[in-house]
């Protein structure tokens, strides 16, 4: 059996994990609360006490975590990767975090003769059951060589970058794009039921136009079902929102339209949606056009 390490068990990080197991991989898994382990089952996996401890035991390892602070506190913490760590060790980290974080990070395992690799990825957690997430890596040709056959396993296709920043900058460039979506989704959503017309019917026409996509069928017909069950949590688009603004003022971009939909977010935070689905995002929308949720 192919062991390698796996930090990190939130929505995405569980489901990736059960579909490296259930092909064929061992893994050494840390989690911050580590009851969420047992989830996994037994066969396969064996439990971690620290990040250091992954590294101790593994050649390679994902991490996959919920931002720049926290990719940082497993790798220069107390009981950190760096503490656990042999020569060559790879550290693929698949978050969506910072440009700047991921460019030090790369130059810190560098100088200690060891590897990081940034590959975030597209699609929530349906797809990373069935392996079929999109996947954009960046780093040393070497060490995404050595990853290519892990990450085939959970992504359906891979876009390779020689360089991390520009995996990383990808990443929220698309996710940008699912921000926007949402809203503009909501708003069409609201204003045809002002108008009389249903959610069922805007959704009809999507599907029959060139306009479609499966994310506003999905989300679709989740609002329409008051079905706001995390799949991407609210306060991780808007912590997403605000790397994308910090990444366009690095690159001197003016971003006038997510600068207004982060205002979307942070309302949704204000008003206690932070752990429900992005789309959540529609409730407050509906709410200032004064249609009772």
């Amino acid at each position: 059996m192919k062991k390698i390490g796996f930090i990190g068990l939130g929505i995405m990080g569980e489901a990736m994990a059960k579909r490296l197991l259930k092909n064929g991989y061992g893994l050494v898994v840390y989690n911050k609360t580590q009851e969420k382990i047992s989830k996994l089952g037994v066969e396969g996996v064996t439990p971690a006490l620290s990040p250091a401890d992954v590294a101790k035991n593994s050649e390679l390892a994902i991490s996959m975590l919920s931002n720049s602070n926290a990719v940082e506190e497993v790798v220069y913490g107390k009981g950190g990767i760096f503490e656990g760590m042999k020569p060559g060790f790879i550290h693929i980290d698949m978050s969506t975090i910072s440009p700047i974080t991921t460019k030090k990070l790369y130059d810190d395992y560098k100088e200690r003769g060891a590897y990081f690799v940034h590959a975030p990825v597209l699609g929530s957690k349906s797809q990373a059951i069935d392996g079929s997430l999109l996947i954009f890596v960046g780093g040393d040709k070497p060490a995404v060589e050595r990853c290519r056959e892990i990450l085939k396993v959970i992504g359906k296709r891979v876009w390779e970058f020689d360089s991390v920043e520009k995996a990383t900058r990808l990443k929220l460039v698309m996710n940008s794009m699912i921000a926007m979506m949402i809203v503009a989704l909501s708003q069409a959503f609201v204003l045809a039921e002002r108008s009389g017309v249903s959610k069922e019917i805007v959704l009809d026409v999507l599907e029959n136009s060139a306009l479609n996509s499966a994310m506003y069928q999905n989300k679709g017909r989740t609002i329409m079902n008051g079905n706001f069950e995390p799949n991407f949590y609210v306060k991780h688009m808007l912590k997403d929102i605000k790397l994308v603004l910090e990444m366009a003022e690095d690159l001197k971009v003016s971003l006038p339209v997510i600068s207004i939909i982060r205002e979307f977010y942070v309302q949704a935070l204000s008003k206690g949606y932070e752990n429900e689905d992005y789309s959540a995002v529609f409730k407050v929308i509906a709410e200032l056009a004064g249609i009772k949720i």
